[in-house]
């Protein structure tokens, strides 16, 4: 019987271990992806004995801190081994669609993914003629301009496409359209606010944070990018002024989060990216996610290797709660 368990050590790294049998496995997301495979005898024979007094004792019918401990000391030389946070995980093999929370070796790409790296590309093609006519500086955020309200329309009509997937992919209530209240309803599941990126060849210019302000109390108003492009796009006119440079680039930068936060955080590594998948912003920081949360493979082999059995919907399993009926009229009725 596979037993998988997430948890988190005292530096804060997250780690897998899975017993099936008599072999088990060990993952830790460091920086350089330790995995090892080892026996579970190991563990029992240093439990039964008074070798080490740290690990004499211990249950040897299941993983527990002290088992994960001992095994980590074996492995990971440079890392803490330390067990905080142990959860046991209940499906194990099985992930949420498009919500990658940090989860390791995320890799279930296909058709959909690659079209969303090509319509993401040509968004940033057309930033990178922008910016040979508007240099990215704080004196032109507020630069403002028809081929800016075209490229502003553009994106985030792309936020708006990869927020539905999200809700879509997962077994939210079907509705004719969709809006900013039904689109937060991925803000606390992928964690948004959380993600600051800066503009890779221009790091010092801003830190974008799109998703920071967004709040279920004004959830159009508070995304001030996409206010200003509901404004622009449906009274150009009168709003043209908020189709402006720092609006554009927050809202590219909500392209770049989405994609990381759907499909994982080495999306845009350059070591580890898929075909085509660049981006001009690059992360500077990212959510912190519990052992709880996050999602975990089925590991095999001695070499590290990823087992995904299938994807489950995360508002199926986590219900929204309905909203109390409107008290009627005491005098109307209605």
């Amino acid at each position: 019987m596979l037993q998988s368990y997430a948890f988190r050590n005292r530096d804060g790294l997250l780690g897998i271990f899975q017993k099936e049998d008599d072999i088990v496995h060990l993952y830790v997301d460091s920086q350089f992806y330790t995995y090892d495979c080892r026996n579970w005898k190991e563990w029992t024979q240093q439990a039964e004995s008074d070798y080490d007094q740290r690990f004499a004792g211990g249950d040897i019918l299941k993983p527990t801190e002290k088992s994960i401990c001992y095994y980590l000391l074996r492995t990971c030389e440079s890392i803490n081994i330390d067990v905080l946070d142990l959860v046991e995980v209940k499906n194990p093999g099985f992930f949420f669609s498009r919500i990658s929370r940090g989860s390791f070796q995320f890799n279930y790409v296909g058709d959909s993914f690659y079209q969303e790296i090509r319509a993401y590309q040509a968004i940033q093609d057309s930033l990178d003629s922008l910016l040979y006519v508007v240099e990215p500086s704080e004196t032109n955020f507020e630069s403002y301009g028809h081929k800016i309200r075209e490229l502003l329309i553009l994106a985030c009509t792309e936020v708006e496409y990869l927020l539905l997937r999200v809700l879509i992919e997962n077994g939210y209530p079907q509705k004719k359209t969709y809006n900013t209240t039904d689109y937060i309803q991925c803000l606390p599941i992928l964690k948004l606010n959380e993600y600051k990126v800066i503009l890779g060849q221009y790091p010092n210019l801003k830190i974008f944070q799109p998703f920071s302000n967004w709040n279920n109390q004004s959830p159009t108003q508070t995304l001030e990018w996409y206010d200003a492009y509901n404004s622009v796009k449906h009274n150009r006119g009168g709003s043209l002024k908020n189709a402006n440079f720092k609006n554009l680039l927050d809202a590219i930068a909500a392209i770049h989060i989405l994609l990381e936060a759907q499909y994982g955080k080495n999306v845009f590594h350059k070591w580890t990216q898929y075909k085509d998948a660049k981006s001009v912003f690059e992360s500077v920081s990212r959510p912190e996610w519990n052992p709880a949360e996050i999602s975990v493979p089925i590991f095999e082999g001695y070499e590290i290797k990823t087992n995904w059995i299938g994807s489950l919907q995360y508002f199926a399993c986590n219900p929204i709660p309905s909203r109390p009926p409107k008290p009627k009229c005491v005098t109307c009725g209605k």
